[in-house]
């Protein structure tokens, strides 16, 4: 695993899902992806850890946090799909997790894909 710090910006795919967050969580004070701070981006042939911090306090529990039942996106490249959460401490979003699905390895190259509705599994539009 290779660990960059950031000198660029955030991927277009990781503010989707962070996006994808805030709609569903902020009531609870998800911050909005505009409002994050990205600090380093560590990437596997098996997916990514993208870590950062923001200002404000998230009103959830410890531990990893889906979007649902289906946290889950397809993208052109990655045959069975990925999955994703953020992981929350002490009331901080510390990073989002991307998984690759199955034992496909992906080049972190990201194109085409969709998120799928986090209750009904259902493919939405990008």
């Amino acid at each position: 695993m290779t660990e960059v710090a950031m000198i660029s910006a955030p991927t277009p795919l990781e503010l989707d899902l962070l996006a994808h967050f805030h709609a569903r969580y902020s009531q609870l004070g998800f911050p909005p992806p505009e409002a994050i701070r990205f600090k380093s981006r560590r990437t596997s042939s098996a997916g990514r850890f993208t870590y950062f911090e923001h200002e404000g306090c998230v009103q959830l529990a410890d531990g990893q946090l889906g979007l649902g039942f289906f946290s889950q996106f397809d993208m052109a490249g990655i045959e069975a799909g990925a999955s994703f959460w953020v992981q929350v401490a002490h009331g901080k979003v510390l990073y989002l997790e991307i998984i690759v699905n199955g034992e496909e390895e992906w080049d972190g190259s990201e194109s085409n894909w969709v998120v799928l509705d986090p209750d009904s599994g259902d493919r939405s539009k990008k």
